[in-house]
């Protein structure tokens, strides 16, 4: 049986359902005896379930999803945290990216999406694993890496949680596209995507702004979208373009370097680190202006 094929034969597909799910399953139990491994091995852990999602058929996930959660719960069982927290997420995030890609969505929406996904089921996971075990695995974390006593340092770990799943998501995208042997023409070019990262960078970055004075998580989560967005965004520039495009660019951003350095101490202590999403603005908004010059897009 070839592994990396699309399975079309109830054996193909039992077969390797079976062969990953003892690797996730593997991978949990190191992790429960090595803790510092976890950091690591979660980076992969969701490609592991992608892979299933995307060469079995899908009739056979649900069975994949409930077998796979079961034996890593049931190897691990001493080492719950680690399960409920980094593994299951990532069976669900995973399961998600394998399926939709097999969906003309294009790729930088793809990683978006699944990285959403991975975000929330963590935060859910924290929730539920404190209130079932009473255990802060966000502070657990903090303790190992020395930054518990840093201040504002909770702020800033949605952000990290976010950008670590986005860092997920494209190592998905990458293993998957390496072992297909192709890019899909198709997933990377819709017309509306073009204005959708422009839009985005610029509205997450004004989020960063107005909720650093509202709630400093929201903030920093947005601060990362808008910089994801508007670097996905700003490979529109990189294609020919009139030059008065990049001198709207450079003023623009000259403009947000004075606007970062008289409004930086209206902010408060710790969040000041928001105000740069003016950069990331800048970016989205010449980006987006440049589709309107680019008599090529179809709208």
């Amino acid at each position: 049986m070839k592994l990396f094929v699309k399975q079309t034969k109830p054996v193909g597909n039992i077969t390797l359902m079976a062969i990953f799910a003892a690797i996730l399953a593997s991978f949990s139990l190191f992790m429960a005896f090595v803790p510092f491994a976890s950091f690591v091995l979660a980076f992969f852990l969701p490609l592991i379930s992608a892979m299933v999602a995307y060469f079995v058929e899908p009739k056979y996930l649900p069975i994949y999803i409930i077998g796979s959660i079961a034996l890593c719960l049931g190897v691990s069982f001493f080492n719950i945290g680690d399960t409920v927290f980094i593994v299951i997420p990532s069976v669900f995030s995973g399961c998600f990216y394998g399926l939709l890609r097999s969906k003309r969505i294009p790729s930088q929406m793809l990683v978006a999406l699944t990285a959403v996904l991975q975000f929330i089921l963590n935060i859910l996971a924290f929730f539920i694993l404190k209130t079932i075990t009473g255990v802060d695995v966000i502070d657990v974390a903090l303790k190992l890496v020395g930054f518990s006593e840093s201040a504002h340092i909770r702020d800033i770990v949605p952000a990290f949680i976010l950008a670590y799943s986005f860092a997920e998501s494209v190592v998905n995208l990458l293993v998957i596209e390496i072992v297909t042997s192709k890019f899909s023409k198709d997933s990377f070019d819709m017309p509306y995507e073009r204005f959708l990262s422009p839009i985005l960078g610029f509205a997450f970055g004004a989020l960063s702004i107005l909720f650093a004075f509202i709630y400093s998580p929201v903030a920093y989560v947005s601060l990362f979208a808008s910089i994801f967005f508007s670097f996905v965004g700003s490979h529109l520039l990189l294609e020919k373009r009139p030059i008065w495009v990049y001198v709207l660019l450079v003023i623009l951003l000259i403009a947000s370097l004075f606007m970062y350095a008289l409004f930086n101490q209206f902010f408060h202590e710790g969040t000041e680190l928001n105000l740069t999403s003016v950069f990331s603005m800048s970016i989205a908004f010449t980006s987006f202006v440049s589709i309107f010059e680019n008599k090529r897009v179809k709208i």
